[in-house]
C-alpha cells in the first residue's frame, strides 16, 4: 500500500495486527528521514526492543503497561481510527460498497454527495450517552 503514496508520510494508524517489524520498517523507510507517529496497538505479550526502527512501538509497550491499553487507545488518537473505520462502515452499508461513476473526477464528486447526505443523517441519529456512577 506504501507504494502508493508518494509523499513522505506523517502518521500511520492501524489495528494490532500491523504491529509487525517490517511494518514498523516499512513506514520508517517510507518517512523520508522523518520519523511518522505510528498508532498501531503493540501486542499483548510485545517485548522492547533496542532496534532504533521500533522506539515508537517501544513507547506504545511501556505506555500501555503505564495506564493500560483503553487509556493508551484515547491517549493515543487510536480511537480515531476505529471512529473513522466505522464511518467507512455506515457509508459502505447505506450508500453502497461500489462506485458508480467511471472516472476519477466522478467518482470525487460521488463520493463527496454521498457524505454530504451521510452525515446529517449520523448527526440526527447520534444519542447522548451520560456516564452513571
Amino acid at each position: 500500500m506504501l507504494k502508493q503514496i508518494e509523499s513522505p508520510l506523517a502518521s500511520v494508524s492501524a489495528d494490532g495486527a500491523y504491529d509487525t517489524e517490517s511494518v514498523y520498517r516499512a513506514i520508517f523507510a517510507h518517512g523520508a528521514g522523518r520519523p511518522a507517529k505510528i498508532g498501531i496497538p503493540p501486542k499483548r505479550d510485545g517485548l522492547l526492543s533496542s532496534d532504533p526502527v521500533l522506539q515508537e512501538r517501544n513507547r506504545h509497550i511501556r505506555s500501555v503497561e503505564k495506564v493500560g491499553r483503553r487509556k493508551w487507545q484515547s491517549k493515543s488518537g487510536y480511537t480515531k481510527r476505529s471512529m473513522v473505520e466505522n464511518s467507512i462502515y455506515r457509508y459502505k452499508a447505506i450508500i453502497g460498497a461500489e462506485m458508480r461513476s467511471r472516472n476519477l473526477a466522478c467518482q470525487r464528486v460521488e463520493t463527496r454527495i454521498g457524505w454530504k447526505n451521510l452525515n446529517p443523517m449520523a448527526a440526527l441519529g447520534m444519542p447522548e450517552s451520560y456516564r452513571v456512577g
